[in-house]
């Protein structure tokens, strides 16, 4: 099994622009709150590769009566010569 690092970004104040330390709760600039939401990336990776796993509903046939796509014209028959 390959393990992967943490995926770990900077923190980027909204107010002032200034980046902070991953671990911050507010800005060392200004002061302003950071945004402090944690992302579960294992668990959307997860979700992912279940949606991915499910199988596919089979459509159903289409109904017999159903119309038909119009074809292309086709070249017209010459009648019939009266030589006999």
């Amino acid at each position: 099994m390959c393990f992967r690092p943490a995926e770990i970004t900077m923190k980027t104040c909204p107010q002032c622009g200034a980046t902070n330390k991953p671990v911050a709760k507010v800005c060392a600039e200004c002061g302003a709150e950071l945004d402090n939401t944690k992302i579960d990336f294992d668990a959307d990776q997860a979700a992912l590769d279940a949606a991915n796993m499910m199988p596919r509903q089979p459509q159903p046939p289409a109904p017999s009566g159903a119309p038909k796509p119009p074809e292309a014209p086709r070249a017209t028959p010459k009648p019939p010569s009266m030589d006999a």
